[in-house]
């Protein structure tokens, strides 16, 4: 078959844009109200700012914010906690890499309505938005104020098919003066390429959490019918039989590689949420949408 990548599908149209608002207004009965949002900011830290208390050294800390003389008086070891100046509250890292293509519909159409609701709940209840998309166009866009949330629809929607290693991703994030919030969305395949980089946020006083959009057959392969595979070089394309033998080793496969997400963010410190992205061909409901919405709340 000729070297293409599919078509991008349109994951902003006029009914998923006239239920964003009423899907970002929902956020007060799910959250903890101002207490959260003073927790929220509480979270955002770096390494220079305002000295705002200790807490307990736990395993993953960075070293340098380990307070000696804490230690000389009490012989526990307790981590500094500063508050920066000029706070930045939440970044969202898509992943742009051609396999996000796959799946129907397309995991990226998935990934991109995820980065919008997770990003307008960020512009009406915090500061602003980070979007990290490293090889973008247009990567490392900042919003600020719920009236950006038009903007931000329009970047997210104009970012190209692009390949960026997990570990170019994470440097992105730590570019920054501070790391505060980071809700990463990607398919995390392979994991072994994410371990590294995950833990790297954590290092750093990330509160990190994984998002993977799930499309069909993520949980379940067909079990007749052809596969269709793509060579992620040359985009060339091979369809496959399925047969009864096969189906089975595609679902081994694939539970194993859930397993390995799994510890890989346990390892981490972090969760990673699973979210089944709805049908394209129908219009979006309030209830697809909700479970973000409480997840973020957490």
């Amino acid at each position: 078959m000729p070297n293409a990548l599919p078509s991008l599908q349109e994951p902003f149209d006029p009914a998923f844009r006239a239920l964003l608002p009423a899907l970002l207004s929902t956020r007060g009965r799910v959250d903890a109200g101002r207490v959260e949002r003073l927790r929220a900011r509480r979270a955002v830290l770096s390494q220079s700012g305002t000295f705002v208390g200790h807490r307990r050294y736990e395993r993953g800390d960075d070293l340098r914010r380990l307070d000696w003389s804490a230690y000389a008086r009490t012989g526990e070891l307790f981590t500094k906690q500063l508050q920066e100046e000029d706070r930045r509250a939440v970044s969202v890292v898509v992943d742009l890499s051609p396999s996000m293509l796959a799946g129907s519909p397309q995991r990226r159409f998935g990934a991109l309505r995820l980065a919008a609701v997770i990003g307008g709940l960020a512009l009406a209840r915090l500061d602003g938005v980070q979007v990290v998309a490293p090889d973008g166009s247009r990567a490392g866009a900042r919003f600020v104020g719920i009236a950006q949330l038009p903007q931000l629809l329009e970047h997210l929607r104009a970012l190209p098919v692009a390949d960026c290693s997990p570990d170019a991703c994470a440097q992105a994030v730590l570019q920054g003066e501070a790391v505060g919030r980071v809700h990463w969305i990607s398919d995390f395949a392979p994991p072994q390429a994410f371990a590294r980089p995950l833990l790297s946020l954590r290092r750093r006083g990330a509160k990190l959490s994984g998002w993977l959009p799930v499309v069909g057959g993520d949980d379940a392969p067909s079990a007749g019918g052809y596969l269709r595979v793509r060579d992620p070089e040359t985009f060339r394309e091979l369809s496959v039989p399925v047969d009864a033998a096969f189906a089975r080793e595609l679902e081994r496969q694939l539970l194993l590689l859930q397993r390995q997400q799994r510890q890989m963010f346990a390892e981490a410190g972090s969760p990673l949420w699973r979210w089944n992205v709805a049908p394209a061909e129908r219009d979006p409901e309030l209830a697809d949408y909700l479970p973000i919405v409480a997840a973020c709340a957490r």
